[in-house]
């Protein structure tokens, strides 16, 4: 049975982000590679999977299946019925809560596999292990998509930005200070605790870094596409660290198994 819903419905400009715009640009960065239609997808960090959901009821998929391992997830059919009149999930989307550094099971393989704004918060020496995993749960001639921004060492890369509003402000003082200023803009004390434990649990990947993972776990880079911020840097940050990895905010990369072509 065909799902009804209603895209003109959405009042939430970040829903309408997740759920429209970012389908569109995993779909055009798939394309030349079989796109989206008739695939097996897996969201891997799926959040509260808004993405999965603008997936499997615009893009025309054989099933996604989002993977979290927090319950997040379990907000995606009360968003969807406030934002675009959805009563119930389709049939081809399935969400999956898993144990970190693990999928849903070790034999389910996919055509697409993409990962939006996750690899910063996976903590830095399971990357590796988890490149590998991602890798062996591809289809032969499958891809991967990896977005990762705002990269840690970039100017909002404390993710924090949105009560702290100083670009570097977490290289710029120590974690004492950072921490003052980001209680100081919270409306609570748990507020303040909560994202200073988001802020605490980001890995340091740089951009190059993530570039050179990607290979040793045995893919292709097929695209790699990186933005820089427009701040000026400070001079003191200059003096400990280079210009690119100041400035280098984001980096997507479309993957495939090196060894099946």
């Amino acid at each position: 049975m065909k799902a009804h819903w209603n895209l003109s419905q959405i009042s939430d400009e970040v829903y309408k982000t997740k759920f429209s715009s970012l389908p569109s640009i995993i779909s055009d960065w798939t394309g030349e590679f079989g796109g989206l239609a008739g695939k097996d997808i897996l969201d891997f960090g799926c959040g509260e999977a808004t993405t999965a959901l603008g997936i499997a009821l615009q893009h025309n998929p054989r099933r996604v299946v989002g993977v979290e391992i927090q319950d997040e997830y379990q907000r995606c059919t009360g968003l969807a019925k406030e934002q675009i009149g959805l009563d119930a999930l389709p049939e081809n989307l399935d969400l999956i809560r898993v144990t970190p550094g693990e999928l849903h099971n070790t034999t389910d393989r996919f055509d697409v596999i993409y990962s939006w704004s996750v690899f910063e918060h996976i903590p830095h020496p399971m990357i590796p292990g988890i490149l590998k995993m991602l890798l062996g749960a591809l289809k032969p001639h499958g891809v991967l998509f990896i977005q990762v921004a705002p990269l840690y060492y970039s100017a909002e890369g404390s993710h924090m930005t949105a009560w702290v509003k100083e670009p570097w402000c977490h290289l710029l003082h120590q974690h004492d200070i950072f921490y003052e200023k980001l209680e100081q803009h919270t409306k609570d004390r748990e507020e303040a605790k909560s994202l200073w434990n988001t802020y605490r649990t980001l890995n340091r990947v740089t951009a190059q870094q993530l570039a050179s993972f990607v290979t040793a776990a045995g893919f292709e880079t097929l695209r790699d596409y990186r933005t820089q911020d427009e701040y000026a840097v400070p001079a003191e940050l200059l003096s400990i660290y280079t210009k690119e990895v100041l400035v280098t905010n984001q980096i997507v990369l479309l993957l495939r198994n090196q060894n099946q072509y």
